[in-house]
Formats: C-alpha cells, sequence, structure tokens
C-alpha cells in the first residue's frame, strides 16, 4: 500500500513538471521569470495583413533561463489596442506559438521533446505531439501527445498506436 501511494506521488510529481514547463498567464511566456524575447533562424518572413512571423531553419528562440529550438516556429501576433493590427514588424503580444521538425523545450531542470508543439496563450494549453519526451532530473514520461491545459492544472499524456505511455520515475532517498 505504501509503495502504490510512493509510486502515485512520483507520477503526480513528473506531471507536474510537465506542467510547469510552460505555466504562464494569458500572454506568451516560455520562462517563469518573463522578460524579452530573442530569436534567431537561417530565414525570417513576416506577413504584415496576417501578424504571422515564420522563421525557418535551425529556430532557437529565448527567453531568460528558457530555450525553445525547432526546425520552424510560427509566431501569430495580438492586434494592437482597440482591435487595431500595429504596422510592421513591431512587437506585440503572442497568440499561438507552433512549433515544428524536432521540438525541443528546455528550462533548468525541465525539458520537453516532440515533433510538433503549439502553444495556445488565451486558452492556456500546450500541445506536444510526436514522440513526446519529458524529463525532469531523472524522471522520465514518453507518449504520442502530451496536453498541458495550464489555466486548469491538468496534464494528460496519451500513447498512441496502441502502445502505452511509458515512464521511469526515481524516488528520492530518504
Amino acid at each position: 500500500m505504501a509503495q502504490r501511494i510512493a509510486l502515485k506521488g512520483l507520477a503526480l510529481g513528473c506531471a507536474l513538471a510537465a506542467a510547469s514547463l510552460f505555466s504562464a498567464p494569458a500572454f506568451a511566456q516560455l520562462s517563469t521569470n518573463g522578460g524579452p524575447i530573442s530569436y534567431a533562424a537561417d530565414s525570417l518572413e513576416y506577413f504584415d495583413s496576417e501578424r504571422r512571423l515564420v522563421l525557418t531553419g535551425n529556430v532557437e528562440i529565448v527567453q531568460n533561463d528558457a530555450n525553445l529550438r525547432a526546425d520552424r516556429v510560427t509566431l501569430y501576433f495580438a492586434s494592437g489596442g482597440g482591435g487595431q493590427a500595429q504596422g510592421g514588424m513591431s512587437s506585440g503580444d503572442i497568440n499561438r506559438m507552433v512549433a515544428a521538425g524536432d521540438v525541443y523545450f528546455v528550462r533548468p531542470e525541465q525539458q520537453a521533446r516532440g515533433d510538433n508543439a503549439v502553444y495556445e496563450t488565451g486558452a492556456g494549453t500546450v500541445t506536444f505531439t510526436g514522440n513526446v519526451v519529458v524529463a525532469s532530473a531523472e524522471n522520465v514520461i514518453r507518449g504520442e501527445t502530451l496536453v498541458l491545459q495550464m489555466n486548469a492544472g491538468l496534464t494528460t499524456l496519451s500513447p498512441g498506436g496502441g502502445r502505452r505511455v511509458q515512464g521511469v520515475f526515481r524516488p528520492r532517498d530518504q
């Protein structure tokens, strides 16, 4: 009985670690400390009328201690105050972030990996799909789809393809 409770506690700890990967309010934050978001990529396209920025090739986005890498990242920006779109490549709040191709998200002591990821800031959700691996310290969980519902404090990992969710939890030394 005590062993079952300990295993449930470890599973909850790993799920909470996964949920804290993107803990943020309704505006885009990669880091819990906030701050400016910088990026580097092989190429950039900005579609003014759509308020959409597409970064391709070795994309790296950094905010304080958080780092997102992918083959391609598309950022969708909110309209300016009063529903008016700001012109040009001016800064603004990010409504949605879509990362595709070898997506890695790394923060101190936490990492997530998947083929794709979508961050919906308004809904407070992050969805990783395809060969998902989440690691925190020595704890690792694997599946096909990871959905973090940050506002609800709910993390769901689904296996896909007739497989099972897998994980390794390392109990703390007592």
